[in-house]
Order: C-alpha cells, then sequence, then structure tokens
C-alpha cells in the first residue's frame, strides 16, 4: 500500500468507521473553541510561536484549497509537525501485511449479508468482490467506499502540507511510529469492522451526506461543528476515547518540547483539535494563549 493510502486510513477509521446511524445527543459547544479557524496561534512563557492547523486528511480534488495565511505560517516555521510519516516504507509495508486476512470475508457474514455485500460492490462500484475476499472489512471499506464518496482522484492536505515543508526545507517531525498507527488498526475486531462494513454500505446514502456535511464544516472552518457531529454518531465514544481523547494526551509532552526548541508548524486532523481533550484545550490548561489566527 503506497503513501496515497497510507494518507487517508486513518481519518476514514476515525470518522465513517464510528457506525452511520441517527445521531443520539447534541454535544454541547466549548465557549473557548467558539473561533471558527482551523488555524491557531500558540504562545506562551518557554516556547517559540507555534502554529496548529487542522487537517481534512482528503477532500474531492474540486474542493480542495489551501489558504495563504496555512502557507505563510509554514514556511515561517523552522519545524513541521504531523501524525505520521507519509513517505514510510515501513508503514506501506506494514499496512500491506495487516490488511490480510487468513480466513475469507463471507465467513465473517451471514450468506445474505455477503450477497449483499458482492451485489453492492458489483452494482455500485463496478468492482469484482473475489480479489478482495481476503482484505480485512475495515480496509475493505476505505479502499472501495472512500474514493465513491470523495472522487477517484482526492487531494490529500497532509501530502500538500508535506511536499511544502519538503520544498522549504523544514524540519520534519512525526508524533506516531508506523508501528503505532498499524497497533490502532488492530483495536478493532474482525466483528467490528465487519459490522460496520454492513451498516455503510447499507446505509450508504446516510454516509454520502454524513461526508458532505463533515466537508462542509471543515470548510466553513467551524473545528467544533465537526468535532460535534463526529462525536454524535452511535457508539462513538470508544473510538473517540481511543483515536482521538489518548492520543491527544499522548502527543502533548512530544508537541511542547518541539515548541520549545523551534517555531512549529503542527498538521493534523482537525478532529483532534476540539473538544475538552482537544489539543487546543490541553495546551490552553497547560497555561499557553491559544488563539485563532483569522486572517
Amino acid at each position: 500500500m503506497g503513501t496515497y493510502k497510507a494518507s487517508f486510513i486513518w481519518f476514514l477509521f476515525l470518522s465513517l468507521s464510528l457506525s452511520l446511524l441517527s445521531p443520539k445527543t447534541e454535544a454541547a459547544v466549548s465557549p473557548e473553541n467558539q473561533g471558527k479557524s482551523l488555524l491557531w496561534k500558540v504562545s506562551g512563557k518557554g516556547i517559540k510561536t507555534s502554529y496548529l492547523y487542522g487537517t481534512f486528511h482528503l477532500v474531492p480534488k474540486d474542493q480542495f484549497a489551501l489558504s495563504s495565511k496555512v502557507k505563510q505560517k509554514l514556511i515561517k516555521s523552522q519545524t513541521v509537525v504531523f501524525e505520521v510519516d507519509l513517505d514510510s516504507p515501513q508503514l506501506s509495508r506494514l499496512l500491506s501485511k495487516t490488511m490480510r486476512m487468513e480466513k475469507p470475508l463471507e465467513s465473517l457474514m451471514t450468506a445474505q449479508d455477503y450477497s449483499l455485500l458482492t451485489s453492492f460492490v458489483k452494482d455500485s462500484l463496478e468492482r469484482n468482490m473475489q480479489q478482495f475476499r481476503y482484505i480485512k472489512p475495515g480496509f475493505l471499506g476505505q479502499l472501495l467506499l472512500y474514493p465513491k464518496l470523495l472522487g477517484y482522484s482526492p487531494e490529500s492536505y497532509d501530502l500538500a502540507l508535506l511536499n511544502m515543508a519538503k520544498k522549504w526545507h523544514k524540519s520534519i517531525y512525526v508524533l506516531e511510529t508506523p508501528e503505532e498507527q498499524v497497533a490502532l488498526f488492530d483495536q478493532s475486531t474482525l466483528e467490528v469492522q465487519t459490522s460496520q462494513l454492513l451498516n455503510n454500505v447499507k446505509q450508504f446514502d446516510k454516509q454520502r451526506k454524513l461526508m458532505r456535511n463533515l466537508l462542509g464544516l471543515y470548510q466553513q472552518e467551524d473545528l467544533q461543528g465537526l468535532y460535534d457531529l463526529i462525536i454524535s454518531q452511535e457508539d462513538a465514544q470508544g473510538s473517540n476515547n481511543l483515536l482521538l481523547d489518548e492520543r491527544n494526551q499522548k502527543w502533548l509532552a512530544p508537541l511542547q518540547d518541539m515548541m520549545k526548541k523551534s517555531p512549529s508548524f503542527i498538521a493534523v486532523g482537525a478532529a483532534h483539535l476540539a473538544g475538552e481533550q482537544g489539543l487546543i484545550q490541553l495546551l490552553r490548561a497547560q497555561g499557553y494563549k491559544v488563539e485563532p489566527v483569522l486572517d
């Protein structure tokens, strides 16, 4: 699996693999997060002024837009920080190995559900199910459904920022190893992945609507709205704790160390920024000033 797939795999696991059922509650908006911006200035005693930017890992090509203020802040920074090394051959090898399973997909579901899946893949995606029988359901949903949602030549904010960082000869730092990324995926059992895949197929129109809503909120730079929509999905709490809160806590110390050493531009998935356990609030709790960059 190449860097293209590596760049989007965890975002899909984060947002779309949270079962696409009816929202369960209206999430409360944190007053300190009401400023609408994807780019946040981080300053305070002991650190170099740095910037925190929320990405949407893949978007349709015609909806991709990187503002001049984001480019300017990246160029002025010395270090650029990402979740993972998108160019890592080791990540590609591990993902290619992890996505395979020994038993065929049909052994994980009823004959009726497998027939439904096969028909959906053939009729809606114009693919032959036979070649995907030994791919784990979680990966299969990403390989088949995600391109259908976004178009087959989407753009990646993460890769665009990485290319800029290389062009301007910035120091590049990553928050997680390939092994840590793959370990996240294996936290979900095959049974859970199968259930999520079937739900996504059966409710594909809702999934498409959810993706449009997520993209709309992102384009409005509404981090809190984006976060609220993600966590409002039924059964989202467990995935939210694993994929957002725990990782945010783990990233906090290395991010502070990095900002103490040099002016840094930190690019992570937008859902990591908002919420009581989001990076904005966690950094504020450490005594730093975190404010939206509005122009």
